[in-house]
């Protein structure tokens, strides 16, 4: 496991600080591990921007459900 340093900024900013890092270009998973003492509302808010914009911003989209 490869740890990388904390990235802040944006859906994007953090996407292209990702994509230049060495490590990531190697990866096939990524863990995002979230700060111990935000707020609800806060997680709410990352848990979010991951889902819909810097994921994707990765190439990540949600995998089908099967019906």
């Amino acid at each position: 496991m490869l740890f990388a340093p904390d990235l802040v900024g944006t859906s994007d900013e953090i996407a292209e600080q990702l994509y230049a890092h060495a490590g990531f270009q190697e990866v096939d998973e990524v863990a995002f591990a979230l700060p111990f003492s935000f707020d609800h509302e806060d997680y709410v808010q990352i848990l979010t921007d991951i889902a819909g914009k810097l994921g994707p911003a990765l190439s990540w989209a949600p995998a089908e459900v099967p019906r």
